[in-house]
């Protein structure tokens, strides 16, 4: 399965334009689409074709559609050692609301977020190193993660857009000893308030009993 919606036409157009911008000397990168999209600038009809190869090649939210959810918090089993370093983080009310993508240093142009009802003002945001980055919490936008008390490092190539799709584990900053703790019992999952779940559980209950049997 591919990510280029492109018809037969369109697709044998970018299968013959791709390698001609690859011997022009552009790498998979945006400078690869432009070159592309110059060469097939009489082909009206691949526009779509074109916009699903610039969000193969960029994984951007300005192009793709990537569904994020808009307010998240920090789960995990009271057990969990990243629970036991930093309790304010996973309180059921602490969450973090995306605030768009701000001009921040060194964030790549992704999603940025801020924490709501925290006890500590801190923000979840990405942070590029150039040769790889990760999705952090730090106390200011352009922090990275020597300062962060969590950090995801994802595959350090082609990391997610939306954090809580990040299928790698998250590494808290231990206050006992130095360096990084995995723990992968850490989820960032949609944040539901208490009144969004009685909401749900009066539906559910109103809604009668379930026959299981069909």
């Amino acid at each position: 399965e591919t990510c280029l919606d492109c018809g037969h036409e369109c697709l044998s157009a970018v299968q013959s334009a791709v390698p001609i911008c690859i011997a022009a000397g552009f790498e998979y990168t945006e400078a690869l689409v432009g070159c592309v999209q110059k060469l097939l600038v009489l082909f009206n009809q691949c526009k779509t074709c074109l916009s699903s190869l610039v969000c193969c090649v960029t994984d951007s939210c300005d192009f793709c559609d990537c569904n994020c959810n808009h307010l998240l918090r920090f789960d995990a089993p009271v057990s969990s050692p990243a629970v036991q370093q930093h309790s304010w983080l996973f309180n059921g009310e602490c969450q973090f609301a995306f605030i768009g993508t701000p001009d921040c240093e060194d964030c790549d142009g992704k999603q940025a977020y801020k924490s709501v009802n925290c006890s500590k003002e801190v923000y979840l945001h990405y942070h590029d190193y150039i040769l790889d980055g990760r999705w952090v919490i730090t106390e200011g936008l352009d922090d990275d993660d020597t300062l962060a008390v969590l950090r995801n490092k994802g595959d350090g190539l082609d990391d997610e857009e939306c954090p809580e799709k990040e299928t790698f584990s998250w590494e808290f900053r231990s206050q006992r000893s130095p360096g990084w703790f995995q723990d992968t019992e850490i989820k960032l999952v949609p944040f539901q308030s208490q009144t969004d779940l009685s909401v749900k559980a009066a539906l559910i209950a109103r809604s009668g009993p379930v026959d299981i049997q069909n």
